[in-house]
């Protein structure tokens, strides 16, 4: 037993292989497009704006976009009519994120709109994050997240040989 534990194959009789993710349960779809299990993030965002306002909090306190989140934002955001309530100087922009075990190695990955329309069909069930994003200021704040997918589970994709980790 003991050179089990130093071999590493078990340690207390637990296995050392991570645990496999349980497939989401089927459900019926009549439109794998249309959102459903909708989060909106504007009250947060309120109470967000609310609080700097009252304390006085340092800009960057709130302003403090990870440099991935720009870049993505900058490469792959989608441009909204909506001013920053941090600096008013540029539009906000969307950067869209999906997670799932569906979609195997995409998932965590930014997708534009027309790719999550698609992905809705090719997919069972995955969640989409919507972050809003100033690259003027760096304010950063969780929009709005959904869930999407034609409600079959599927095994995951392969991740490509030609994608390095």
């Amino acid at each position: 037993m003991a050179n089990d534990a130093i071999r590493g194959s078990r340690i207390g009789g637990m296995s050392t292989e991570p645990p496999r993710p349980v497939p989401h349960p089927a459900e019926d779809v009549a439109d794998p497009a249309r959102p459903r299990h909708i989060i909106d993030y504007v009250l947060a965002r309120r109470g967000v704006l609310e609080h700097i306002k009252v304390d006085a909090l340092a800009r960057d306190e709130v302003c403090d976009a990870d440099p991935y989140l720009l870049r993505a934002a900058k490469y792959h955001g989608e441009q909204t009519e909506r001013l920053c309530p941090m600096c008013a100087r540029s539009d906000l922009v969307h950067v869209t994120y999906t997670f799932g075990d569906d979609l195997g190695f995409r998932s965590g990955s930014v997708s534009s709109s027309a790719d999550v329309a698609t992905m809705a069909y090719e997919y069972g069930h995955f969640r989409v994050y919507i972050v809003e994003v100033c690259t003027s200021c760096s304010w950063n704040h969780l929009f709005m997240s959904y869930v999407l997918g034609d409600g079959k589970p599927r095994t995951p994709p392969r991740k490509p040989r030609d994608i390095l980790e």
